[in-house]
């Protein structure tokens, strides 16, 4: 984020340096609009703010990388009793590997992530999905195997593969699962590549006690 803050600084102090001094004014607050308005989204719409922050600053990461991040427009994350550490682990890994999968497709570079609460199963329901090229179907059994990993290198126990059986691990602390829904495009997707989805369980309200009823 720091890197692409300086070029884009560089950029204006340059355009006043050349004199063009309305179109650096332009620049500056397009680029503000930008930033304020997916704030304002993700404010409205994540009630943990540390989820939140962390949607932000990948969103920077994911611009930076050539990669677009998505938010769905239905995006609503309610308080769903997660530690928003985890929520961290859980989405960080997950949006890391879907930018990193984009980042190495030759089309369109994109990742989505949408969040709604299902009031039929009462869970928070979580979505990543991204434009690579998927996961090979011998290898879908194995992605949340802690030390697999399709990046280049030996698949170990080391600083490889660790992302997703993290993610899986706080998810399930939760009584939650992670499973992938697609793993390669094809017609019953949006020609994605993998798709995953998270279910962490909603609290259930305690129920109003019984209304006293006077004696006979």
């Amino acid at each position: 984020q720091a890197h692409e803050a300086a070029n884009r600084l560089h950029t204006v102090i340059t355009l006043i340096e050349l004199g063009q001094t309305e179109r650096a004014l332009e620049f500056a607050t397009e680029e503000l609009r930008e930033a304020q308005s997916l704030t304002d989204q993700l404010t409205e719409a994540v009630h943990e703010p540390v989820l939140a922050a962390l949607l932000l600053g990948k969103a920077a990461e994911a611009n930076e990388r050539g990669v677009e991040l998505i938010l769905a427009e239905d995006l609503d994350i309610p308080d769903a009793g997660v530690d928003g550490r985890d929520l961290v682990t859980i989405v960080g890994n997950l949006i890391d590997n879907a930018i990193d999968a984009a980042v190495a497709s030759t089309g369109p570079r994109w990742v989505r992530f949408g969040a709604w609460a299902d009031p039929d199963t009462e869970e928070l329901l979580l979505q990543v999905e991204d434009s690579g090229a998927g996961i090979a179907s011998p290898d879908v059994a194995r992605v949340f195997d802690r030390g697999w990993s399709t990046k280049p290198g030996r698949n170990d126990t080391g600083g490889r593969g660790l992302g997703l059986a993290l993610a899986r691990q706080s998810a399930e602390r939760h009584g939650g699962t992670i499973e992938i829904i697609a793993s390669q495009p094809s017609e019953h997707t949006t020609g994605t590549g993998a798709v995953f989805l998270v279910r962490l369980p909603l609290p259930i309200p305690e129920p109003s006690p019984a209304p006293m009823r006077a004696a006979p």
